[in-house]
């Protein structure tokens, strides 16, 4: 049985991060190989909580690294076939790791497999995705009309929710995601031009242009993801970065004449940025 590594990145989510831990060990633990914290956050983890968790390897840093580069500190210290990238806000329900190791070892083209992510109420959350579009903007998982009006047919096109089995997409939830690293070394790492968000649209994407398969499996699973813990800390810097690494990934695969669309993108991220900014301010 392939064991499987685990990646957390953790920024100010020290509280999420004990649970994620302790859920991992009491759940997934013969399916555990190593399991590496990067911590961004300004101050370390406390002493008390590293001294529980000893089989943990802790890679602490001077300063918030973003999530790419935190994900490739640790990638490059890993050595098993299988990794998983899991946010500190998650828990894990029941055992899937072992499960997914064994699905991926039988299918040999598949780079990266999301499992099922529910919110904490049990509602499927959509960690599956098709690649961006304009309609992304206005009907993207967690937009205001997808929220009012989630199963309209703009957000179904966007986001894959209620398969019966595994299906191919274009890209799943870095969340949870679990990667065989035999792709990884073909394509490379995250790409760390994405400070936070984005980066695992990107992944996928290079996964799929190499050749490989991306999978949504909800027979896997589930994994209770509560979202949104580090971003809430600091709203308006989140919201900048969420909008700029959405131009960086349509600008990095724009093919429209004379990147026009790029232009288009740049001015509706900034648009629908400093719109979502002023809601922000006056709902304080």
């Amino acid at each position: 049985m392939s064991r499987v590594d685990v990646i957390i990145v953790n920024y100010l989510a020290c509280d999420c991060l004990e649970r994620c831990l302790e859920g991992l060990y009491l759940i997934e633990g013969p399916s555990l190989g190593q399991v590496v914290v990067v911590d961004n956050s300004p101050k370390p983890p406390p002493a008390a909580l590293r001294e529980r968790f000893p089989w943990v390897r802790w890679l602490i840093q001077d300063k918030n690294l973003g999530f790419a580069r935190g994900v490739n500190a640790a990638l490059d210290v890993m050595d098993a076939r299988f990794v998983c990238l899991l946010n500190p806000d998650s828990r894990v329900d029941a055992p899937f790791l072992a499960r997914t190791a064994e699905w991926m070892e039988r299918h040999e083209d598949v780079a990266a497999l999301a499992p099922l992510v529910v919110d904490p109420d049990g509602r499927e959350q959509g960690a599956a995705r098709r690649f961006p579009s304009l309609s992304t903007a206005f009907f993207g998982r967690s937009s205001l009309l997808s929220r009012w009006l989630p199963d309209n047919r703009f957000t179904r096109s966007n986001v894959i929710r209620g398969t019966a089995g595994p299906v191919e997409v274009d890209w799943v939830s870095g969340a949870c995601m679990v990667v065989r690293m035999e792709a990884v070394r073909q394509v490379g790492g995250l790409d760390t031009r994405f400070f936070i968000y984005w980066e695992d649209c990107d992944w996928c994407t290079r996964f799929r242009r190499a050749g490989w398969k991306v999978v949504y499996h909800p027979g896997l699973g589930p994994v209770i993801h509560e979202g949104g813990r580090s971003s809430s800390r600091k709203p308006l810097f989140s919201l900048y970065h969420f909008h700029r690494s959405a131009v960086l990934l349509y600008a990095k695969y724009d093919r429209s004449p004379f990147r026009v669309g790029s232009l288009l993108a740049t001015l509706g991220a900034g648009f629908r940025m400093i719109l979502l900014s002023a809601l922000s301010w006056r709902g304080r």
